[in-house]
């Protein structure tokens, strides 16, 4: 949620028009709404500000960013997303599924080449 958004949701949660608000925050209704429509740039601090005037706290928090994931970033130009898509619009049944019968075709391969190896070392 951007500071927009979030001033005019806790405006309207607080039950106040933007006269009121304003009034609150020692403002004017006119800045309140560019503040609202978010068309204007608003500080951390005034965001504080006129969120404590409705009488909400702003409470930010900071979380470590996940690092890349190395076998990702190797082989991500390779990546075919088109697959990743479609995979993703499958049902969790539909897609357990799938893995199933891949791991299904997976042994029969492995099998398969078992006995080709087998039949080549049988030749004399």
């Amino acid at each position: 949620m951007d500071a927009a958004a979030l001033l005019r949701s806790a405006r309207d949660r607080a039950g106040l028009s933007q006269r009121e608000l304003a009034e609150r925050a020692g403002t004017s209704q006119p800045a309140i709404a560019r503040a609202e429509s978010g068309h204007t740039g608003i500080t951390v601090e005034t965001l504080r500000r006129l969120l404590s005037a409705a009488g909400f706290d702003l409470v930010m928090t900071a979380v470590p960013s996940r690092g890349e994931d190395p076998v990702t970033a190797a082989y991500r130009r390779n990546i075919d997303r088109t697959l990743l898509r479609a995979n993703l619009n499958r049902s969790v049944d539909e897609r357990l599924r799938v893995g199933a019968e891949t791991v299904r075709d997976l042994r029969e391969l492995q099998r398969a080449v078992t006995a080709s190896r087998h039949r080549r070392q049988e030749k004399p």
